[in-house]
């Protein structure tokens, strides 16, 4: 077993790395007649230097999540998750925007990501919770009826884009034209992840299956490896009426790990009766 001390050396190796770069996520999902049964599907993949990650419950202000957490051995932050209710919030960085400037661009005191989930039960209740839009970011926020994401810009500044039997996707730059002057530092990484991510979507396909929906993350333009930058987890959810929500978690919990841990939890299992 490796020492703390190096343990410590090497993960400071790691954030040693550029990491503006490090900022690349995809997101995507599916809803209604696109859904086989109904419902909403929403995927992230998660790309970082390799560090520490771990799902885990927590409790908000109402409703119990559960969520993918990234960080070190002192702290780890909330990457996205799903509640007891049937919502699934996931995020990514606004990196085509310098790490200084969006410093520079106003934040909220509290995790958007943590707030929504342990205090909203729908799409339409999260997109009032504004005063947590600060921040340059992108949201993808889905329940079993909805599916939107929240592009955020400067100054809590935001463009909301919804579908209805339809599918969306993200990754790390501006969609909206209102935004394009965000765009700053556009690295081939995001729109590449975007082109394959939305052809996979358009391609002739039956409805979705949750499964059929995470396997795109394995994609070799989606799912990076040996590079500097690699894709640590994949974690999808199926939210549908009148159940609890499913999800699929495919993901490494330290650097040093070859291998993912790869499981999925039937609601009855992932919320069990308190």
């Amino acid at each position: 077993m490796k020492s703390f001390k190096k343990t410590i050396l090497a993960f400071a190796a790691l954030l040693a790395i550029s990491v503006p770069s490090a900022f690349a996520c995809t997101l995507w999902g599916a809803n209604g007649s696109e859904v086989e049964g109904g419902g909403t599907i929403l995927v992230k993949n998660r790309d970082w230097v390799p560090q520490y990650q771990e799902m885990k419950y927590d409790k908000g202000e109402k409703y119990r999540y559960y969520g993918l957490y990234g960080g070190d051995e002192k702290k780890m932050f909330l990457r996205g998750g799903v509640n007891e209710k049937g919502l699934a919030v996931f995020s990514a960085a606004a990196s085509v925007i310098p790490r200084k400037e969006r410093r520079e661009m106003g934040h909220s005191k509290k995790s958007a990501l943590r707030e929504i989930l342990g205090s909203c039960a729908t799409v339409e209740e999260a997109l009032e919770k504004t005063a947590y839009f600060k921040g340059p970011k992108f949201l993808m926020i889905g329940d079993a009826r909805s599916l939107v994401y929240v592009e955020i810009g400067a100054d809590g500044a935001y463009q909301i884009k919804r579908v209805e039997n339809g599918t969306l996707a993200h990754t790390n730059h501006y969609l909206s034209p209102d935004f394009g002057a965000l765009n700053r530092r556009l690295r081939p990484s995001t729109t590449k992840r975007l082109s394959r991510i939305s052809e996979l979507l358009s391609e002739s396909h039956e409805p979705w299956a949750l499964w059929d929906m995470t396997a795109f993350g394995a994609d070799p333009v989606l799912w990076r490896k040996g590079e500097k930058v690699e894709t640590l987890a994949t974690i999808g959810v199926w939210l549908h009426e009148d159940a609890l929500p499913d999800i699929y978690v495919k993901v490494r919990y330290n650097p040093w790990d070859e291998k993912e841990d790869v499981y999925e939890l039937e609601g009855k299992d992932l919320f069990p009766a308190e």
